[in-house]
């Protein structure tokens, strides 16, 4: 299991692992209460079972796990590390035993999304569609956003997060889900005149429309193979954060836009927008799906979260790992 830290010396025959578990248990339930007594008191286990199987789990590894006198009950350096890796284990047996027995059944209830409103309209509304209409006992509520990080109206069971910058540790899990490639697009039009690579100063000559995504719109950081990073100072004739309407404006000839690959693949085809200075990128940006916790998640839940997955793995699949960030932000 990822993230396991305990070490046996020895684990010796397979048939012992039963018995073994049940000691690692055991002494989970006796740090749990605070001493033998407490545990066999709130878990109805004898006080003395208790001990013998903690004792057992210490001669197996070798190891005084818990320092036992009649005044005084401690847990040892060792014990604390051990027990904090045996929750770890426990919980990720409740999580097997789950998937498995849920694995028979079929996801139900209301599934409540916060996306932003361009990946609800262009991918994830696509995706819930479908979602549906292979479990037709799911209802979703998807409430659309700007991306940046604000409080959600309602308590969400996911929350779908843009984010240029890994997510900060903290309660709740930040799985990527995908990384965007972002591009400089405009109207044929408005690209006549320029040369095939041109450099900050010409792109700044040029009108742009602004995403106030951004925390300064009409500044943008790009960077070049060669030449490095610039932050180049554009005339943003438009601002909005609402990215598809940046994608009408750049149709529209409005001016330079920052644009996901993904949401203006099909434009670029058809002809209506071009790309301008394909050396010049803009940052990528990673997509998280956020939630409390694996466990805390519905079958509907954790399922949806495996069919963004899959739905948006095409668009090149995130390498960065699980990550929590502040419940504040979600």
């Amino acid at each position: 299991m990822p993230g396991l830290c305990i070490r046996f010396p020895d684990l010796g025959p397979m048939d012992d692992l039963p018995s073994l578990f049940e000691d690692l248990m055991a002494f989970i339930s006796v740090v749990d209460a605070g001493g033998f007594n407490a545990a066999g008191t709130r878990f109805g286990t004898p006080p003395s079972r208790l001990s013998r199987s903690v004792a057992a789990l210490e001669k197996h590894m070798g190891v005084s796990l818990i320092v036992r006198t009649t005044r005084r009950f401690a847990v040892t350096e060792i014990g604390q590390r051990t027990y904090e890796d045996a929750v770890r284990v426990r919980g990720q047996f409740k999580d097997a035993i789950a998937a498995a027995s849920e694995s028979q059944l079929e996801p139900s209830g209301t599934l409540r999304i916060s996306c932003p409103m361009a990946m609800a309209s262009e991918i994830v509304g696509r995706i819930a569609i479908d979602f549906m209409a292979r479990h037709p006992q799911v209802h979703i509520a998807i409430e659309t956003t700007d991306g940046r990080n604000r409080p959600f109206s309602e308590p969400a069971d996911l929350a779908i997060q843009p984010s240029l910058t890994p997510l900060r540790d903290s309660s709740l899990v930040a799985r990527p889900i995908t990384r965007g490639k972002y591009i400089l697009v405009a109207s044929p039009r408005l690209q006549l005149g320029l040369s095939a690579d041109p450099g900050p100063q010409a792109l700044s000559s040029l009108p742009a429309v602004g995403w106030t995504f951004f925390s300064n719109p009409a500044l943008w950081t790009l960077s070049h193979p060669e030449h490095g990073e610039h932050n180049v100072a554009v005339d943003a004739r438009l601002m909005t954060d609402n990215l598809l309407l940046v994608r009408e404006a750049a149709i529209g000839g409005v001016g330079v836009a920052q644009l996901p690959e993904s949401l203006c693949r099909s434009h670029l085809e058809s002809g209506q927008l071009c790309v301008v200075a394909p050396r010049w990128s803009p940052p990528q940006m990673t997509i998280y799906v956020l939630y409390p916790s694996r466990s805390a998640l519905t079958l509907s839940g954790r399922m949806f979260v495996d069919a963004l997955v899959a739905g948006l793995a095409p668009a090149g699949p995130a390498d960065e790992p699980h990550r929590s960030i502040p419940a504040a932000q979600y």
